[in-house]
């Protein structure tokens, strides 16, 4: 079985699992390849980092539910390369998000991103 093979039945048996969080939180590439995790609940008004956008995360989409009107996503270069002006995503109550990585820039779908 090739390397690639196996990280692939690690991702399938990783799906239908949640990361959860209850806490700010950064999310590393490893999180995102290694673990598995495609969907995360935030727990409460807290502040979820994405890791820097790469290569290796090109194609990556992350669908991210927040039960709190104060959840947020950030990530340091902005979304979509916008600067820090364009850091944060505020995710309304029990509301779900789409983050894209295009191997450069982190972008959100559905919801406005905000100074």
């Amino acid at each position: 079985m090739s390397k690639m093979s196996r990280f692939k039945y690690h991702i399938a048996e990783k799906r239908g699992t949640a990361y959860t969080i209850a806490a700010n939180t950064t999310l590393t590439a490893a999180n995102i390849l290694q673990d598995g995790y495609g969907f995360i609940k935030i727990n409460g008004a807290y502040t979820l980092t994405l890791p820097v956008a790469s290569s290796f995360l090109k194609g990556i989409v992350l669908i991210i539910a927040g039960n709190n009107g104060s959840s947020a996503v950030t990530v340091a270069a902005g979304f979509g390369g916008g600067g820090t002006s364009f850091d944060s995503v505020t995710i309304g109550a029990y509301n779900t998000i789409k983050v894209w990585c295009d191997g450069s820039n982190w972008h959100a779908c559905g919801e406005s991103v905000t100074a």
